[in-house]
């Protein structure tokens, strides 16, 4: 009988073993499971959130095919972390109301990456007018300060990108630039480019001339930030595509810094300190096949947004830059100074 009842003794003791360990293996693989994405519609675009890896993508509400998919990144300490580098992902939604009106916004927290910041964005899907804007955030939890280059919004690597539904060879790309003529806006085509890729500053539009569809992005802000959007080309289609809030630095290279000696050609870094949180540029991003609208709702926000003085009188002033360039200095100013005070007064100079 004892031999018996340690038999039964053991036994139970290796059922409850047992149902501990795959009540524990259970819950592992729960915690672990990738969520569905979630996925949010307007009549013209429509946005869909992986919470499971980091990624978005912008999508055609009517054949709910992908646009874009992309991740976000941050530059921090001249490292590049993206969302994708993280071990654990987790996002949250809610209805808002800013400036831009009502819209549906999903946050994505991307955290777990041993002494380095959290990498968050959100996005929001409005609705009046049809767009989507992303922000890209990063918080250092760390004691110890960091230091941001960069954020990208946008980070985007084949096979498919910014997909309109014809051939990327029938792409014409028109993309803003650092200043009023440098370079000179126009359209091309996308293979009409200069070092495999098509750079923008501030925004940029693609249009497929087979499918008639179009990708507008824009920035909505330029605070700390300058944004930059490079549309990479390899031979007769897109290869990669990210847009970056950053300095001014690389386009400065090309102009006021091109003879500048390397330690004046200085990179933007912005300090974080602990328990500080830096947030990017925000983007806006829309598509449909009215192009012309596009860029008109975008020049509409933007005069919402920065509350631009459009109905105000013109204002009476002196204009160098198109005069002198770089080649501005204080005689030149105190002399053209003196000339319309004495030539131009009457005029409200």
């Amino acid at each position: 009988m004892k031999s018996i009842r340690n038999l039964f003794s053991r036994l139970f003791i290796l059922a409850i073993l047992l149902f501990l360990s795959s009540f524990q293996f259970g819950q592992k693989n729960k915690s672990h499971k990738p969520s569905s994405p979630e996925t949010y519609e307007e009549k013209t675009i429509g946005v869909s959130v992986n919470a499971a890896d980091g990624t978005y993508s912008i999508f055609d509400p009517a054949s709910h095919k992908s646009i874009l998919r992309s991740q976000v990144a941050v530059e921090v300490d001249h490292h590049w972390l993206k969302a994708s580098d993280y071990p654990q992902h987790s996002s949250s939604h809610e209805n808002v109301s800013d400036d831009l009106g009502p819209a549906t916004q999903v946050t994505v927290s991307n955290t777990g990456l041993h002494d380095q910041p959290d990498l968050n964005y959100s996005v929001q899907l409005h609705s009046a007018p049809e767009f989507v804007t992303i922000r890209v955030m990063v918080r250092n939890h760390s004691s110890s300060p960091v230091a941001v280059q960069a954020f990208r919004s946008v980070a985007s690597a084949g096979p498919m990108i910014a997909d309109l539904g014809g051939p990327d060879s029938s792409d014409r790309v028109l993309s803003d630039s650092f200043s009023e003529d440098r370079p000179g806006i126009k359209i091309h085509d996308l293979v009409d480019v200069t070092d495999g890729m098509h750079r923008a500053v501030g925004s940029q539009l693609i249009y497929n001339r087979d499918s008639k569809r179009s990708l507008f992005l824009g920035t909505l802000a330029s605070e700390k930030f300058l944004t930059v959007l490079r549309l990479h080309v390899d031979k007769d289609h897109i290869s990669s595509y990210e847009v970056e809030s950053t300095g001014t630095t690389e386009l400065e290279k090309e102009n006021s810094l091109s003879e500048s000696a390397p330690e004046d050609q200085i990179e933007l870094s912005l300090p974080l300190a602990s328990n500080a949180e830096l947030s990017s540029e925000p983007l806006l991003i829309s598509t449909g096949t009215d192009y012309h609208q596009q860029l008109e709702t975008y020049g509409s926000i933007i005069r919402q947004v920065h509350h631009a003085r459009t109905s105000a009188p013109s204002i009476a002033g002196w204009w160098s830059w198109t005069a002198y360039y770089f080649g501005l200095n204080q005689g030149t100013a105190l002399t053209n100074a003196a000339w319309l005070a004495q030539n131009l007064l009457d005029l409200g100079y």
